[in-house]
């Protein structure tokens, strides 16, 4: 009997010590499942909300109250690079002054409007010094201005006349372009005056195009 207690006892031994490896090792696998579950749900769900949340808030935080308008301080023929080009004479000018932001001229050929081009501000449109131009982009087009745009970039007073492309309702002149601005020489162009507050503030005479003017710029 004494020997038949050693051959059967380890066995025993060796069942129950592996139904409690069994069990530890369930327990293991659950709690590997349960984190990898809760992971997986939790992860893709609070990446994608604070993503969501943190795009939309940064974008309206990061968005103007106001939107600046001047007029730049030299002259140039109607030779402007384009669209392109007069765009980038207004950001030139603007970072010279130390204004920070993106500004585009105020400037349509045929075939392209301010409309289509420019940003319609639900706020107001101001000179650099605060001076209320507009309330806002439906009242910049509705046929006259509060203000004339007649300060440059630093603040200094400029007067003249300035290319413009663009009818009082922010629509394209479609007459005549001056090549679209880049052309100095044959044609004509439509035309705005600084010093008005009436539609002739963007739609005035139409110059030749070696004609020396200056631009509105206006941020976006």
């Amino acid at each position: 009997m004494k020997h038949s207690r050693r051959c059967f006892a380890p066995p025993l031994l060796a069942l129950l010590t592996g139904l409690v490896g069994l069990s530890a090792c369930s327990d293991t696998e659950s709690a590997t499942d349960a984190g990898t579950d809760s992971g997986m749900d939790a992860g893709p769900d609070s990446g994608t909300d604070a993503g969501m949340d943190s795009g939309v808030d940064s974008g309206v935080d990061a968005g103007l109250s106001e939107w600046r308008i001047f007029i730049t301080n030299t002259v140039q023929n109607a030779d402007l690079g384009g669209l392109d080009g007069a765009d980038q004479l207004c950001v030139t000018q603007a970072s010279d002054a130390g204004l920070e932001g993106d500004f585009k001229a105020w400037l349509s050929t045929r075939s392209l409007s301010v409309v289509d081009r420019l940003i319609h501000a639900d706020g107001p449109y101001v000179l650099v010094d605060g001076t209320l131009v507009a309330n806002d982009w439906d009242d910049l087009v509705d046929g006259s201005i509060q203000a004339p745009i007649n300060l440059d970039a630093n603040g200094e007073l400029r007067g003249g006349d300035t290319w413009t492309g663009t009818l009082a309702t922010g629509a394209s002149y479609t007459t005549d372009d001056c090549a679209g601005f880049t052309s100095g020489s044959d044609g004509t162009a439509l035309c705005g005056t600084s010093a008005s507050t009436s539609a002739t503030w963007t739609q005035n005479i139409t110059p030749v195009c070696s004609t020396g003017l200056r631009l509105y710029c206006i941020e976006q």
